[in-house]
């Protein structure tokens, strides 16, 4: 996390970080513990996204764009009705089957992120769906290494556009209520 802090300041007052009575909530409601890097960068981050492009989902704001739940559901909903019409291109299952995919963030672009939920948290993998297509990446690194690699471009996604990250990547916040 300490080289992610260097590269993309986190704001001085994260917004919607939530406090540990609303972690275990949210992860009794979901069915499952998220991996710990997710945890703290939420907590370090808050609400928001990278460059206003990536954005991250989070339990605790009410928008509907960059709510958890209220977009997993979404995510997975048509992820499941496109492996239901394609199902020779929609290779993974859903979480909670074992070894489905679980999001965690989207692009502007619409490609979706998304854990392989395979094993212990800590050891799942890194999906990029890429947008309106089968065609999907995976990665063998936690998320805030993946986020760290795309930033200082040692690591190219070929979902995302060639513009980011910007030169000046930043972390935007989204306003909440």
């Amino acid at each position: 996390m300490d080289k992610l802090i260097k590269i993309l300041p986190p704001p001085k007052i994260p917004q919607k970080t939530g406090d540990k009575e609303q972690w275990q909530k949210f992860f009794d409601t979901l069915g499952t513990e998220l991996p710990s890097d997710y945890v703290k960068f939420i907590e370090t981050y808050g609400t928001g996204g990278i460059d206003n492009f990536l954005w991250i989902l989070t339990p605790f704001v009410n928008d509907e764009n960059v709510n958890y739940l209220v977009r997993q559901k979404e995510m997975t909903d048509a992820y499941i009705q496109s492996k239901k019409n394609f199902p020779q291109y929609y290779k993974h299952d859903v979480y909670p089957s074992s070894g489905g995919i679980l999001p965690w963030a989207y692009t502007d672009n619409g490609d979706e992120l998304y854990w392989l939920t395979d094993g212990k948290p800590a050891e799942w993998k890194i999906v990029v769906y890429e947008s309106r297509s089968p065609e999907y990446y995976t990665y063998s690194l936690p998320m805030v290494e993946f986020l760290y690699q795309i930033i200082t471009k040692e690591l190219i996604c070929n979902a995302f556009p060639d513009d980011f990250p910007s030169d000046e990547t930043t972390f935007v916040s989204v306003n909440v209520e």
